[in-house]
């Protein structure tokens, strides 16, 4: 069978990618997609059009770029192999795109481009990893219902957690514990974005230059961004949280296959197919040895006695093992966000897979108080001032009866609620948005 490079170079046509976001994802993507083989990118939605107008230079497109308005005015632009410009993401998803990459990073307006997309027909590689955790499998069934495929973006932390375990299983091992590392301390949990650039030890110029979203950075350190991304790889290859919010132990390289093992082999599992995080940041500010801070990694078990011996006898060859080789810890050190999605982008088009999707719900992202809320309150979602997204079962959140966490932004509080406590249905007024309507009854949306 060819493989994908070969197949992208053999197409008559580019692949015609649509871009909804000019963030750093977005544009990142861009710069790569025109590099890439038999693919382009034909259209970038962004609220702010200098900023789609800034990605096509910095991508190097010498091709005419124009503002369209209108669907009609977008395809006649794209026939004649020229680039488009709009500012409304749904009607991107009505353009003749082939592929849709949702990279604006707010759950809600996230979701609705998805399933605009999606109903028009269009692949979905999905960027906004927040929507995913709360419609990703309503998003995934109706693009089983088009015949085209709902992705995560490979590049992105959770499609590659999904790849190592495929890849994992695939060899006939065992999953115990599969995730992705960290820069986290318990007392960050109550971070604001007042002080974060403080704890990333980012200068003001650093942060001028590169337009540094600091709620954005906030998530990544209070444990939103964790718990996300963690929710999103065990609702796509079926593995719950040993416990709620995970153990989430700062530990070195060696450390973490003699931890994340079952406790009747010394560890702290109480079971396996376990979603995990690990942190390479002590609570003095040091780090540990080798930094595991952007990584992927799965603890893997064998049962077979003579691969046990294999690996203990070339452990330091790349991996860890523990228990004589019965565990052993494998990990990618390295994810490079929108500059990897092209492989989304052609497994989709021309595979028609995912590459990592959700096919149930195993976890769920819950919301947590960073401080006493008062009734009255008005919640400001990921990163902010109010709560810190964690990582819950599944079926103990609708036991509990546990907000997911995107449908709490906007929210009012309707009674005291103490630090730390998990926020529940009885606790908070929602506002009504699309991405609260999909989850709730998806027959009843429409773009």
């Amino acid at each position: 069978m060819l493989n994908l490079p070969t197949k992208l170079k053999a197409l008559d046509d580019p692949i015609r990618v649509g871009i909804v976001g000019a963030g750093l994802f977005g544009t990142k993507l861009a710069d790569q997609i025109e590099c890439a083989p038999g693919m382009t990118v034909a259209a970038i939605a962004d609220i702010e059009p200098k900023k789609a107008s800034d990605t096509f230079t910095e991508a190097g497109v010498e091709e005419t770029v124009i503002e369209a308005e209108t669907v009609d005015e977008a395809d006649r632009v794209i026939k004649r192999g020229e680039r488009v410009i709009l500012s409304d993401g749904r009607l991107l998803a009505e353009t003749d795109v082939n592929v849709v990459v949702e990279a604006t990073g707010v759950p809600d307006v996230g979701a609705r481009h998805a399933y605009a997309a999606l109903a028009e027909g269009k692949h979905v590689i999905n960027a906004t990893v927040e929507a995913d955790t709360v419609v990703g499998p309503a998003l995934a069934t109706l693009a089983d219902e088009q015949d085209v495929t709902y992705s995560l973006a490979y590049g992105d932390q959770p499609a590659l957690m999904v790849e190592l375990c495929d890849w994992a299983r695939t060899i006939g091992m065992d999953i115990v514990a599969a995730g992705r590392g960290s820069m986290y301390v318990d007392e960050y949990r109550f971070g604001t974005p007042d002080d974060v650039f403080e704890r990333w030890g980012y200068d003001d110029e650093f942060i001028d230059e590169h337009d540094l979203n600091p709620r954005m950075y906030n998530s990544f350190l209070d444990g939103t961004k964790i718990a996300v991304e963690s929710c999103a790889l065990a609702n796509a290859v079926g593995l719950e949280p040993d416990v709620p919010g995970m153990h989430l132990r700062t530990l070195e390289a060696h450390e973490v296959p003699t931890t994340l093992r079952l406790k009747e082999d010394g560890g702290v599992l109480g079971q396996t197919n376990t979603v995990e995080a690990i942190s390479s940041l002590y609570s003095d500010g040091s780090t540990t040895e080798l930094d595991l801070s952007w990584s992927m990694f799965v603890v893997a078990r064998t049962p077979n006695q003579a691969v046990q011996e294999y690996f203990s006898q070339n452990r330091g060859h790349g991996f860890y093992v523990a228990s004589d080789g019965e565990y052993v810890f494998f990990y990618r050190p390295h994810h490079l966000p929108g500059i990897e999605t092209p492989v989304s982008v052609a497994n989709a088009m021309l595979r028609n897979e995912p590459t990592g999707a959700p096919r149930g719900r195993y976890a769920e992202v819950v919301g947590a108080a960073k401080r006493t809320l008062e009734p009255g309150t008005e919640l400001d979602g990921g990163g902010g001032y109010t709560t810190y997204g964690t990582l819950e079962a599944a079926e103990r959140a609708r036991e509990c009866g546990y907000v997911p966490f995107e449908l709490l932004d906007g929210a009012t509080v309707t009674s005291s609620i103490d630090q730390d406590d998990v926020l529940t249905y009885d606790d908070v007024e929602l506002e009504d948005s699309f991405i609260k309507k999909l989850r709730e009854n998806p027959s009843s949306v429409s773009p």
